[in-house]
């Protein structure tokens, strides 16, 4: 039994957000869904009858998409929990599905948002031992009579998974089935590969205090570091040209992912009418899919005009410039082919001037003062 969370504020619950709900709390949703799926379980002093899982990352990630303690979920944060539901499923739910799953919760009413979900390790499979056969296809026994079992080039013992009849209530079945003790490591490469990449936060290490970078905090010093850094001019502004044309193209991405939205909202509208045989809950779970999809698409339209614009606006400084350094450069090829002393001589000026001590006193309008 879990202790109450001293973090969690009632005052916040109310903007709790579901997926799921337990019906009549979690012991009366498990014996319900145990029914539905016909599952068996065998009861012992250690078995494990579900599991949990939480999903978040820090208070600095949810902050950077508008998430302020007490106020409503921004688009962009729902849309990050949306994508880690359907992560969690994909990993733990009975064939996808939310068939086996207790309960989903986003909650709002503790320090960081996070995605709760209790489940069910449903299995349909059992692990057998595979036996070593003769030429005959008669199962090879040792001095004892008992049958050898079969081992692999390192020396371990093969298993199968073989259907079973009625599916089964099984946690060590159940992770063994996603690699045992790799199953972990393994759901962190996918979270990484399918959610992280796209929110540009780093793979992590396991026990590591690293912390993780936003796409927008990354992309910000990837932009500043790259103007500070544009001395020559040429130079710049084909840079820049680059920029303005990754950005108009990430523009028209996002403008063209926008256009499917009016084919779902039109979906949606049908199923409401009751012209579809969708659930109340799968009606619900598509509006707040929709409504986060088109408006992160808004949000990151604005983002790329206006780094357009700016990116545009070094694009012209930089063009500007250039006649002035293509004729500065004519002049000293020039110089340097018909009077070349004359540009030694200048630059021994230069230098000289450049390595000379100053005077211990400035000039000002009022007199000389030291």
């Amino acid at each position: 039994m879990h202790n109450r969370n001293e973090d969690i504020d009632s005052e916040r619950t109310p903007l709790n957000l579901y997926f799921k709900r337990s019906e009549g709390g979690l012991t009366a949703q498990w014996k319900k869904t145990m029914q539905e799926l016909n599952a068996t379980f065998r009861e012992k002093k250690k078995s494990v009858a579900f599991e949990d899982m939480i999903i978040t990352s820090d208070t600095e990630f949810f902050e950077w998409f508008g998430w302020k303690k007490g106020e409503g979920t921004p688009y962009a944060v729902m849309e990050f929990f949306n994508r880690c539901y359907e992560f969690a499923l994909q990993e733990i739910g009975y064939k996808g599905t939310d068939k086996n799953i207790l309960s989903a919760v986003i909650h709002m009413d503790e320090k960081t948002p996070h995605l709760q979900l209790y489940y069910i390790p449903i299995v349909d499979t059992a692990k057998k031992k595979v036996y070593e056969k003769g030429a005959d296809g008669k199962v090879l026994r040792n001095e004892k009579g008992s049958p050898i079992q079969k081992k692999d080039e390192r020396g371990k013992s093969v298993y199968e998974y073989v259907p079973l009849e009625q599916l089964k209530l099984c946690s060590s079945d159940f992770w063994s089935e996603r690699g045992g003790q790799l199953s972990y490591g393994n759901m962190q490469d996918s979270f990484h590969e399918q959610i992280g990449i796209r929110y540009g936060l780093d793979r992590g290490e396991v026990g590591s205090n690293k912390k993780h970078t936003t796409k927008y905090q990354w992309q910000k010093a990837q932009q500043e570091a790259e103007l500070a850094a544009l001395n020559d001019e040429k130079v710049h502004a084909e840079e820049v040209i680059e920029q303005a044309q990754a950005a108009v193209e990430t523009r028209d991405k996002a403008l063209e992912e926008m256009k499917p939205l009016q084919e779902h909202l039109d979906a949606f509208k049908e199923a409401k009418s009751g012209e579809l045989p969708f659930s109340p809950s799968k009606l619900k779970k598509m509006l707040i899919g929709l409504m986060t999809e088109y408006k992160r698409l808004e949000e990151e339209k604005k983002i790329t005009d206006k780094d357009r614009e700016n990116l545009f606006s070094e694009l012209q400084k930089a063009e500007r410039r250039i006649p002035e350094l293509e004729k500065y450069k004519e002049f000293v090829s020039f110089i340097n082919e018909y009077a070349p002393d004359k540009l030694d001589e200048a630059k021994r000026t230069a230098t000289e001037r450049k390595n000379a001590p100053k005077p211990p006193f400035k000039s000002k309008s009022n007199g000389w003062n030291k």
